[in-house]
């Protein structure tokens, strides 16, 4: 007999709105102490079937930055309904790195679960495996509230403390490309602490503009009379929460500081001549009272 314990769970409905509260269930045979995040592929909604198109059609025109990103933020919300129409739009020409467009299905379902059979939805588990689970029958009770599961678009189990390791690269999570996506969820109360190590050049040869996750002290070069890019060093690991936070210094070390609610995203901060960069930065987070929704992408 499968002994459930009650957790505190946030989920994120078909009709866009979000849920969170305590509840006992199992998903697959596993317990709710058990799972990180159950991401469904119940067939979209109407309405969020256009959100997908219309959200799509923005990442692969990236045009306007802001408008990608929150476009992108809202795909990898729905989650397993958008793989098969952002297949149908890949092309074998034009899809390359550093485009968002690219990584979007990446970010959406990792290579390590993904499979042949898309209607089947994607439950990640605190040991680490991948498990893909068809949408559950019955509904979820969260707090006083009954919801079907039908309802459900996806659901993250608050853990104690979220500990992750990755690398930020240069290029690809520029500050003017793609915040890499930490995965990691914070609450208005949870605590986060990042560490960061390693060197970035942002300008080939140039010793000038080589640096350390704190970023330059000095202008790279003559033709420079700042330091700074958007309020920030060259070269400095930065963070923000959701695509419409604002930017914050993160560094070597960004100590048990409470930055906010939303979606941990990380990059390396530089001006619009990012093609030159070389090198990543490790970092290493650890958040309290979070919510891990998957791996960084």
């Amino acid at each position: 007999m499968l002994l459930l314990a009650a957790a505190t769970i946030l989920l994120r409905l078909t009709d866009g709105t979000t849920v969170e509260g305590p509840a006992t269930f199992s998903l697959g045979g596993h317990g709710v102490a058990k799972i990180l995040s159950f991401h469904s592929a119940a067939p979209a909604t109407p309405a969020e079937a256009t959100q997908i198109k219309d959200a799509l059609a923005i990442v692969q025109a990236d045009k306007d930055r802001a408008g990608r990103d929150a476009a992108v933020e809202q795909l990898v919300a729905i989650g397993v309904p958008v793989l098969t129409p952002l297949l149908d739009l890949y092309k074998d020409t034009d899809q390359h790195e550093p485009r968002p467009f690219y990584r979007l299905f990446e970010r959406i379902m990792p290579s390590g679960a993904d499979g042949f059979d898309r209607s089947l939805g994607l439950l990640r588990l605190q040991n680490g495996r991948m498990v893909r689970v068809a949408t559950p029958t019955g509904s979820v009770k969260v707090g006083p509230r009954e919801i079907p599961w039908g309802s459900v678009r996806a659901l993250a189990v608050q853990q104690k403390r979220v500990v992750k390791q990755t690398l930020v690269h240069s290029l690809r999570h520029s500050t003017q490309i793609e915040y890499l996506d930490s995965g990691i969820e914070l609450r208005a109360g949870s605590h986060l602490t990042a560490t960061a190590s390693g060197f970035t050049r942002l300008s080939w040869k140039d010793d000038g503009w080589a640096t350390d996750p704190n970023g330059l002290t000095k202008p790279g070069s003559p033709a420079y009379k700042t330091n700074l890019v958007d309020g920030h060093p060259f070269g400095a690991l930065v963070a923000r929460m959701g695509p419409k936070g604002a930017t914050f210094a993160v560094g070597k070390s960004y100590v048990y500081k409470t930055p906010g609610a939303g979606r941990l995203g990380l990059a390396i901060n530089d001006n619009r001549h990012w093609q030159n960069n070389l090198g990543t930065y490790a970092v290493q987070l650890s958040a309290t009272a979070a919510y891990d929704w998957g791996e960084a992408q």
